[in-house]
């Protein structure tokens, strides 16, 4: 056999291999199981809770500000008879999530055209956001307040707005 005829042998043989290999490893995939609800009547008190069982590795999303709770959705994957688990849950400082709400309310505020004149100031405690300030009519209030329930975390706007 000639050196490029062999070269050429291996490289389709390699390809063939390859070829054959692809399907057989999409088959081991299984489909997503949703395990939410089973961790939910387990006692799981996580904002944005999501279980997935994908193959033998179990997927935990979610956010918290309490590490403990964070924790316990691993203790109890394993209590369900779950060995490989992901805990992607994020534990969230209310301090700088606090922060991180008024500082983009209040940007979010400046840059709209709309509240061009108006003047703001955006606080926030656990989510919970109180609005002061200035408009000039009423509708720029009821627009500023719609921007801000937009942010993520955002659970209640107090407005306390005067006209100016």
């Amino acid at each position: 056999m000639k050196p490029h005829s062999a070269c050429l042998l291996r490289t389709t043989m390699l390809i063939l291999v390859v070829a054959l290999a692809f399907p057989l490893a999409a088959s081991a995939q299984t489909d997503v199981i949703d395990l939410t609800a089973a961790f939910i009547n387990n006692g799981v008190v996580i904002e944005k809770l999501a279980v997935y069982q994908i193959n033998d590795i179990v997927l935990i999303r979610g956010k918290t500000n309490d590490r403990t709770k964070a924790e316990e959705a691993s203790r109890i994957a394993t209590t369900l008879g779950y060995h490989r688990i992901a805990n992607l849950i994020v534990v969230v400082d209310d301090a700088t999530a606090d922060a991180a709400i008024a500082y983009t309310g209040q940007r979010r505020l400046e840059l709209e055209p709309a509240l061009e004149g108006c003047r703001f100031r955006v606080d926030s405690n656990h989510g919970v956001i109180r609005l002061t300030g200035r408009v000039h009519r009423d509708a720029q209030g009821d627009l500023a307040i719609a921007i801000l329930s937009r942010i993520e975390g955002v659970k209640a706007i107090h407005p306390d707005l005067a006209r100016l």
